[in-house]
């Protein structure tokens, strides 16, 4: 096992994590690559949590966890991010994925066998993080959440023990099953590697990209796609609603997504669900209609991400000093950034006041022109609740009953410009807080410490918690006190043991 401490070498550039807002300097960077390596690691944290008792750990597959929780300072992180491998059933039926596999690789060697797995919608986060959480992703209504697909895993407790977890009911290990799918990342130990069902890909994929360059397209363009898009019948069709703050260099409007068919349906399909706002679009560029599914996969990254989706900040951002020039945010970009989610509650379907709101918030936005914010709205229905009796056995992810999630995010370019990055911050803080009342619950994939006035004390923290598990709190937290009874695990918005 390779380990890197302050003063190596690699410690300035391997101490890094994707939300460039977070500046931690661990202890211990451990880079496992095996089962042993990672019982190592925890061996080596219990040795350093005896001397210290406030010492921490942390887990990291590929540090894309949107508070920083991957890493601290005073912490060893057990690093995933060299177990890689994916390897196939003969009959291609199942893939064993080790967690710090990629989603593009995940995608790329999936369809070169001519399989699919819902994944999330940026190619350089890792497996691990993502599943634990749900796993929202381009195929979601068609394919349903990642986890939806999970069959077992690996896991190695605190104690050391590595034991093997399948969704089994008779599986004496089913209500730790039930706990990872949603439940968060990094509560109940070490999960090296998921082993899960694929679907096939009999059919093309298309990719599109819908703008509409005037604000006065804002309104009727969300409200078709709030009316039509969750609601839709065509589970084969997945797709987001990104709405840019005033002063944005993007368009105030795009409707964009993926579809497991042809485009001639495709296009059929979005003039009948936008029948007032289609007409209206902005012509190309960006394509409105880009194949994805090849013979030959030139680009996997294409497989699963989106221009559109998370572009991180401007390109006209100044990088950080003595970084690499930007790049995607989902293709490794290193961005200080500020993500919130939560679901629509009654009120928002049945009163006009949620649009209003919205496209109020968004007109009378501030222009940063060294920012990018915007609401995403993210389409939820179709396969993801097409059975909730056996979701709610399979899965502790409480809110597949939404027709769809709300994304507040902000990206900037320089962590040292303190000034941009209060305000970036204050405007999320200001958006969800316009919108409480139109809104409830939130996505553990898209964490935000800040729901609460004092998420660092024990009430403070359950009260955050319930945001995201709200009514499987209880029960996720018996879990937690049978599997980690020491809370050996603990970080700032893990699962308490009481």
């Amino acid at each position: 096992m390779k380990i890197v401490r302050p003063g190596d070498p690699e410690y300035e550039s391997d101490r890094r994590i994707a939300n460039a807002r977070f500046d931690y300097r661990p202890s211990y960077i451990c880079y496992c690559r095996h089962v042993a390596d990672v019982k190592e690691a925890i061996g080596l944290a219990k040795k350093e949590k005896a001397k210290n008792p406030e010492f921490g750990i942390r887990i990291r597959s590929g540090g894309h966890q949107h508070e920083g929780m991957c890493s601290g300072n005073n912490v060893l992180i057990i690093d995933l991010s060299g177990m890689q491998n994916i390897c196939f059933s003969n009959n291609l039926e199942t893939v064993r994925i080790e967690a710090g596999a990629k989603l593009a690789d995940v995608y790329e060697q999936t369809w070169a066998r001519n399989r699919i797995l819902p994944g999330g919608g940026c190619g350089d986060v890792r497996i691990g993080g993502l599943v634990q959480g749900g796993g929202w992703g381009p195929y979601s209504r068609a394919l349903g959440l990642t986890c939806d697909r999970l069959s077992g895993f690996r896991m190695v407790k605190a104690d050391g023990e590595e034991i093997e977890v399948t969704g089994a009911k008779d599986d004496p290990h089913h209500d730790l099953f039930w706990a990872v799918c949603g439940g968060g990342g990094g509560n109940f130990g070490v999960i090296t590697e998921f082993t899960f069902k694929l679907a096939g890909l009999p059919f093309p994929i298309w990719q599109f990209t819908l703008t509409w360059k005037e604000q006065k397209w804002v309104r009727p363009v969300i409200e078709e796609w709030c009316k039509n898009f969750p609601g839709n019948e065509e589970f084969r069709l997945t797709s987001f609603c990104r709405l840019g703050a005033a002063g944005s260099p993007d368009p105030p409007v795009i409707v964009a997504g993926f579809f497991l068919e042809d485009q001639a349906p495709l296009e059929a399909l979005l003039k009948s669900l936008l029948p007032k706002t289609y007409a209206a679009k902005s012509p190309p560029p960006p394509p409105l209609f880009t194949p994805v599914h090849q013979p030959v996969v030139s680009d996997p990254r294409r497989l699963v991400h989106h221009p559109e989706y998370q572009p991180g900040p401007p390109l006209a951002a100044p990088a950080l000093a003595a970084e690499e020039p930007p790049k995607d945010t989902c293709d490794g970009g290193y961005y200080p950034h500020k993500v919130s989610s939560c679901f629509p509650n009654a009120i928002f379907s049945t009163s006009s006041k949620a649009m209003e709101t919205i496209v109020a918030y968004l007109a009378q936005s501030k222009p940063e022109t060294m920012a990018r914010r915007y609401l995403s709205l993210h389409c939820m229905g179709g396969t993801i609740n097409s059975d909730p009796a056996w979701a709610r056995e399979w899965s502790c992810f409480p809110f597949r009953d939404k027709p769809f999630m709300l994304q507040y995010q902000a990206w900037w370019g320089d962590r040292n410009d303190k000034p941009l990055g209060d305000r970036c911050l204050a405007w999320v803080r200001g958006f969800r807080e316009t919108m409480k009342p139109y809104t409830e619950g939130a996505f553990i994939n898209f964490p935000d410490k800040d729901l609460v006035p004092n998420p660092n004390t024990p009430d403070g923290r359950k009260a955050l918690l319930r945001y995201y598990y709200a009514h499987n709190l209880e029960p996720l937290i018996e879990r937690k006190r049978k599997y980690d009874p020491e809370n050996f695990f603990n970080f700032e918005m893990g699962i308490p043991i009481k």
